[in-house]
């Protein structure tokens, strides 16, 4: 659905032609090799690690404007993105005035970083690098929400409890505790937690 109203904006606006449409990863890379697109408009929460799938794009057709627009709002998966060359980090949520002028602004050359996103961004680095090493821990390879999810695992609350203390639905905690065991590289909860008391010390 949110993938329709995006394709609709855009479409509508005036500015830009829809080439293709995809659901995973392997449609993206797909799209790229057929139809060399100018602008690549991918989410990197997908099945697959979405930060290989900017790697393989890049290398396939360096020419592609790649622009994310998703809801991991990390510093450390932002960082990665700029470091693999993604010339726009879009956060969902934008309106679709927002999200016209930002590929306006991406197609004429120029890169683009939600407002919010890039003060944060540079409060979080601290005046340290912007760019952090790709090779991350398990644990740092989360985001935020992820965090708060597997944090809430620890203290042995139901997917259930989860999704009212975030005031979130349960199909999208089960969602964030497959990224987490993705993630981590895990099958079950007691492996999750496990990790997680090793790298903090616990």
């Amino acid at each position: 659905m949110f993938r329709t109203g995006v394709v609709q904006t855009v479409a509508a606006s005036g500015h830009f032609q829809i080439v293709a449409e995809g659901e995973t990863a392997a449609d993206a890379r797909r799209v790229v090799r057929e139809l060399a697109p100018d602008i690549l408009l991918l989410d990197i929460c997908l099945t697959e690690n979405g930060f290989d799938a900017v790697r393989d794009i890049s290398k396939i057709f360096p020419p592609c404007r790649i622009v994310v627009l998703t809801a991991i709002d990390d510093a450390l998966s932002v960082s990665n993105a700029l470091a693999l060359g993604v010339k726009g980090y879009i956060l969902k949520g934008v309106s679709g005035s927002e999200l016209i002028n930002a590929l306006q602004t991406i197609h004429s050359g120029l890169p683009f970083l939600t407002p919010d996103l890039a003060s944060r961004l540079l409060i979080d680095t601290r005046g340290g690098p912007l760019f952090r090493p790709l090779e991350a821990t398990p644990l740092e390879r989360l985001t935020y929400r992820e965090k708060q999810v597997l944090d809430r695992l620890s203290k042995g609350m139901t997917n259930d409890e989860i999704a009212k203390n975030l005031g979130l639905n349960i199909k999208t905690i089960k969602s964030y505790i497959t990224q987490v065991f993705r993630k981590l590289k895990v099958n079950n909860r007691v492996q999750a937690l496990k990790i997680a008391q090793n790298v903090n010390g616990d």
